[in-house]
């Protein structure tokens, strides 16, 4: 998929806003504006909102450090609101990693004995009705739903 910094455009009903980011964790700013803005512009709930920023600053940051450690890595990136489901799509050329696959963090013990990381990923199993991964043609492919009716 070749995707283009689209802001806006209406498809089949929906509409659909994708961006591409650098594999530098100074992106973080832009892919919080632009989940914002998409939210602000579509009538997202703030708390929807957040929970998008939550799990996609997570990814994104685990993917940046674990996956594509260089900046000649990029991150393309498709929201689109049909019907009052949002679908995300997130493709890198990073290394294969399928989110699905981790184990779930001990979130029960105490703060002291819990390993560090693996929150990002349980927020994401959380905050997101269906995650899907794929691995194709040399890039990971993520879908990620929450329906926001």
């Amino acid at each position: 998929m070749v995707l283009v910094n689209n802001p806006e455009a209406q498809v089949d009903g929906g509409v659909t806003s994708s961006f591409s980011l650098k594999s530098d964790i100074s992106e973080l700013r832009s892919l919080a504006e632009k989940i914002e803005n998409f939210g602000s512009e579509h009538g997202i709930s703030d708390k929807t909102v957040f929970e998008l920023n939550l799990v996609l600053d997570e990814l994104f940051t685990n993917l940046v450090s674990y996956g594509c450690q260089s900046d000649r890595h990029k991150f393309d990136i498709v929201m689109q609101l049909k019907d009052g489901v949002l679908t995300i799509w997130i493709e890198d050329d990073g290394k294969e990693f399928n989110p699905l696959d981790a184990p779930e963090p001990d979130v029960g013990c105490n703060c002291e004995e819990r390993k560090v990381g693996g929150l990002g990923i349980h927020f994401m199993r959380k905050m997101m009705d269906s995650i899907e991964y794929a691995w194709k043609d040399g890039r990971n492919k993520l879908t990620l739903t929450k329906n926001i009716q």
